[in-house]
């Protein structure tokens, strides 16, 4: 043992681990890697649960591709519209209710944000909400300002491929298009978001080309998106008229009735084919001789195809220059247009409520008179029926407002549901100019209550809102069609520069109402010729408000002022319709909404 030589000595420490139950290192090293092992095998899904999972997001894939692609392809973008929509509602209940802080300098701001939304919205949804966008834009005497932007979008929608557009007309009319016409212009004339329209040629016995007609054709989406649209329309108001504590639900059903409504061209057919009547018929011989509704080819039309007389060479009731180029009175043919929009309102009971400067054309007379113009009313499909009650009591109401009959016009707002307190507002909005029956000082003590009142703006709004509005369900729905189209007409008359005292054709005609319908005793005649006094005050408004304005222009621009040489491109003529904005502008600044005053200039 002695001769062998003895092993090296172990490290201290290497003698000690044993000792501590833990194996060397490079053992504990390997140990700890097959520790590692085992526990990510143990972690890891068992082959099982990994399919399972990936059958799970695979079905949810394929389930959200078939969905976009049935929205997209069979059900015209009805889910995307309605959560585009919902979303921008959304926004802008939070922002109203939440992150406005009631004052008015933060209001701008908000309604800045919350318009450009809704524009946003409007564009991408298209269809009916171009409708929307317009109508809305068009209400500058409720509405803030920045909102006057949604009036600016376009109605002017892609234009449909012809395959597209025989499809519509063949399955609607049940007959090829060859058989239906002589010819038919695959070019549209024009496309709009509701429809587009093609000029053709009727057919004759002979095979000859027959009367050239304007063949509107409904776009095949719009009967797919129009319900679900105004269905939308109707739950947003719901849920905001619980959020913000305001009467707006109740007038939802009524204007989704008259919007859809505007998409059978059935009952277009039938609104145009009434008011032609009414006109031909027209006791006003100005009216018979200068105004006309195209004729509709019943035959040929139905829910999706209306085929109209073709009207060539006319231009928009506000195009000065091209009216003028023609040889035309500008002044004559907005007077036209104003007493037959007034006697659609106090005679006829029937009420074109879109009667933009595009649905009013002028022309030259097809008499061939030099000089003679004729006004032609297109798209009557928001045309709004008005019974003989509702018609004498709007009447009724214009005489009270113009005698300052305060006891005649409360008793016709109460029984339409409209506060005592709410006169004044509403008597400024029917007449579109600011109205009261106050004296200053009265009107001053007024302002004074309400600043030392200390409440913020957005409490006031709304508490007058409640006022105004006291049995939201006796409010004549009617009133919100018959104003927009007062509304639209004095935007075009304001934009020509305000020929016409329009107010005062509108309250001549109310008061033939009142005297055709209570003829019987000679105190209505008397209570007539009172009211038709009381006009004379607004005649001499009208004369002075022309005057101030022709001398204003002539001192900036003498030549065109007198008609020598044409006015800049950036300069109009102004007249009373202005001078009434402003006045409306004033009026709603104490109501806390910011209006312009050429909100409506065209």
């Amino acid at each position: 043992m002695r001769g062998l030589p003895r092993a090296p000595p172990r490290p201290a420490l290497l003698c000690v681990w044993p000792r501590l139950g833990v194996p060397p290192p490079l053992r504990l090293a390997s140990s700890s890697s097959r520790a590692a092992a085992s526990s990510s095998a143990a972690a890891a899904p068992p082959p099982v649960a990994r399919r399972r999972g990936t059958r799970i997001v695979s079905l949810l894939v394929a389930a959200g591709l078939g969905v976009y692609a049935t929205d997209r392809w069979l059900w015209h973008r009805v889910l995307e519209r309605n959560l585009r929509t919902a979303w921008c509602a959304a926004q802008i209940a939070v922002d109203y209710k939440f992150v406005w802080d009631g004052s008015l300098e933060s209001s701008h701001a908000l309604h800045e944000r919350c318009a450009a939304r809704m524009l946003a919205t409007c564009e991408a949804n298209a269809g009916l909400y171009t409708k929307l966008a317009q109508a809305l834009g068009s209400q500058g005497a409720v509405l803030p300002k920045p909102y006057l932007q949604l009036a600016k979008l376009l109605d002017d929608a892609e234009r449909m491929d012809w395959e597209v557009v025989r499809k519509v007309i063949e399955k609607d009319r049940g007959a090829p298009v060859e058989e239906l016409f002589h010819s038919i212009d695959h070019t549209p004339l024009a496309a709009a978001s509701i429809a587009q329209v093609h000029v053709a040629r009727l057919k004759t016995p002979s095979g000859e080309p027959g009367a050239a007609v304007a063949v509107k054709v409904q776009r095949p989406e719009i009967i797919a998106q129009a319900g679900w649209d105004l269905l939308c329309f109707r739950l947003m108001l719901h849920v905001y008229e619980r959020i913000f504590d305001l009467p707006m639900s109740a007038f939802g059903q009524y204007i989704s009735q008259q919007t859809l409504n505007e998409t059978s061209f059935v009952k277009e057919a039938a609104n145009a084919t009434a008011l032609r009547k009414a006109v031909e018929s027209d006791p006003m011989r100005l009216i018979r001789e200068t105004v006309m509704v195209p004729r509709i080819y019943e035959e040929l039309s139905g829910e999706q195809v209306l085929v109209m007389d073709y009207i060539p060479h006319a231009a928009k009731m506000t195009d000065v220059k091209r009216i003028e180029e023609m040889g035309l009175s500008v002044k004559e043919a907005t007077r036209s247009v104003c007493e037959v929009f007034s006697s659609m309102i106090f005679q006829y009971g029937l009420v074109h409520a879109d009667g933009h400067a595009g649905n009013v054309l002028v022309r030259q007379h097809p008499n061939g008179k030099k000089g003679k113009h004729q006004i032609v009313i297109i798209d009557h499909g928001l045309v709004v029926r008005l019974t003989d009650d509702f018609r004498k009591q709007y009447a009724q109401l214009w005489k009270a407002i113009y005698e300052v009959d305060m006891r005649g016009m409360n008793r016709i707002m109460s029984s339409w549901g409209i506060g005592e307190e709410g006169s004044e507002l509403f008597a400024s909005a029917t007449l579109m100019r600011p109205w009261s029956g106050k004296s200053k000082e009265e009107k001053q003590r007024a302002r004074e209550e309400r600043r030392a009142s200390g409440r913020s703006e957005a409490e006031v709004q709304r508490e007058k809102m409640k006022k105004f509005l006291d049995n939201v369900e006796l409010v004549p729905k009617e009133l919100i069609f018959v104003g927009r189209s007062m509304r639209i007409v004095q935007a075009n008359c304001q934009t020509v520069g305000s020929p016409v005292n329009r107010l005062n054709i509108l309250a001549r005609h109310a008061a033939s109402a009142l005297v055709s319908e209570q003829h019987t005793t000679l105190a209505d005649r008397v209570a007539s010729l009172k009211f038709r006094t009381a006009l004379l005050a607004i005649d001499v408004l009208f004369q002075s408000s022309r005057l101030v304005h022709w001398v204003e222009l002539f001192f900036k621009y003498p030549l065109g002022a007198l008609g020598l040489k044409p006015l800049p491109a950036k300069e109009r003529k102004r007249g009373f319709e202005d001078d009434l904005a402003a006045g409306m502008s004033e009026m709603a600044a104490e109501f806390g909404v910011e209006i312009d005053e050429d909100a409506f200039n065209g």
